[in-house]
């Protein structure tokens, strides 16, 4: 009988960048950018016939022109005023040897930007929708796009594919929401627990690196506490499985209770900080300094919730949609689960102890995953 498990896990190349863009001064094309699926920035009937990657005087007198027009415009925009189209004409004798800040944003945004990188447009206020989302091939000279405040003036603009994953501003830590109320019209997102709470957010888990991190959702209204410990534990249990396993002792842990297995295998050096959203229904996000060990503890956890036996899962597969190729941690996590499922097979643990304890965390807290398992063509419950 055969058993598809599909962790839906992204992985992400060591050198993935993710960029905050302001969508203009009062946050003006915020509304442009996600009706267009594209982002851009404040530089009316500028043009450009490849990638901008570096200073030079054309794209220093097409700077100039956007923005003679955007003044223009605002000013409202008399035709006897109405500005040349002719970069050329904008020249100076004798330009400052410093480059413009808007170039900085040019060449990142319509130069560097690349293909999966990710892009994060806040909105005005503290309480928000900020936006997550992928940029989508690279920069096409012929894309451009029209806005409210410029109709009659394209603006080139790269395309976007927004992610099921816009939260409010005020959800995010407080450096992030420093950085989205800063000026500046793009910020590469540098430290690495802000990458992670946004990689949370946007793909739940995630492989980047030699790391992972995977997001669990409790989506009851009302939680209790002492409901969220026992799901909380379940997650650990799970955790530590993967140590044992991976130290040749999956056996010796099995044969431990299920509080002993945790004292005796849990290791703190596995994971980073707990990123938690208390409002029910919420989250708890959590880096793990291991690339596998997030989607081997939400596969488990899908596992034990979809009516699966041990002996069924014992030769199951991997199918990750998250990604267009089968990788090499596809390949490793299948090894891992089929390894523990058929350790499992000759026990009464996972019917009698581990399933029951997930069904439970499902009638407590809600508690659910972004893996989907597949029994005979169906998808498990």
């Amino acid at each position: 009988m055969s058993i598809i498990i599909d962790p839906e896990i992204r992985i992400l190349p060591e050198d993935h960048r993710i960029y905050v863009l302001h969508p203009g001064r009062g946050k003006l094309f915020y509304n442009d950018f996600i009706a267009s699926n594209s982002v851009f920035l404040d530089l009316p009937g500028i043009q450009f016939e490849s990638a901008p990657l570096e200073d030079s005087e054309a794209v220093r007198n097409r700077i100039r022109m956007a923005r003679r027009i955007s003044g223009w415009i605002r000013s409202g925009g008399r035709d006897g005023e109405r500005p040349s189209r002719n970069p050329e004409e904008y020249a100076v004798m004798n330009p400052s040897p410093n480059p413009p800040k808007v170039l900085h944003a040019i060449i990142d945004l319509y130069g560097e930007a690349r293909p999966g990188d990710l892009i994060v447009v806040p909105g005005r206020g503290y309480n928000s929708t900020v936006w997550i989302g992928e940029f989508v091939g690279d920069f096409d000279p012929e894309f451009k796009v029209s806005t409210t405040r410029y109709p009659f003036e394209p603006i080139p603009a790269r395309r976007v594919a927004w992610l099921p994953a816009a939260l409010a501003k005020s959800q995010f830590n407080r450096r992030l929401v420093r950085l989205m109320q800063n000026r500046q019209a793009i910020i590469q997102v540098s430290r690495e627990e802000d990458r992670r709470e946004i990689y949370n957010i946007a793909y739940g888990d995630y492989v980047w690196g030699d790391t992972s991190g995977n997001l669990i959702k409790v989506t009851h209204d009302e939680i209790d506490l002492y409901d969220l410990n026992k799901a909380v534990d379940l997650t650990n249990y799970f955790a530590s499985q993967y140590i044992a396993l991976k130290d040749g002792r999956l056996g010796e842990f099995l044969g431990l209770g299920f509080h002993e297995a945790i004292e005796r295998f849990y290791d703190k050096r596995y994971f980073g900080g707990v990123n938690v959203e208390i409002h029910s229904p919420g989250y708890f996000g959590r880096p793990m300094k291991v690339a596998l060990l997030a989607g081997y503890v939400s596969a488990m956890l899908a596992l034990s919730g979809a009516g699966v036996t041990a002996q069924e899962a014992a030769d199951l597969q991997v199918q990750n949609s998250a990604n267009s190729n089968r990788s090499f941690c596809d390949e490793q996590l299948e090894a891992d689960l089929r390894e523990t499922m058929e350790m499992y097979a000759n026990l009464h643990l996972w019917e009698d102890i581990i399933c029951p304890r997930r069904e439970a965390t499902k009638n407590t807290v809600g508690l659910r995953t972004g893996v989907v398992v597949k029994k005979q063509g169906r998808i498990a419950d």
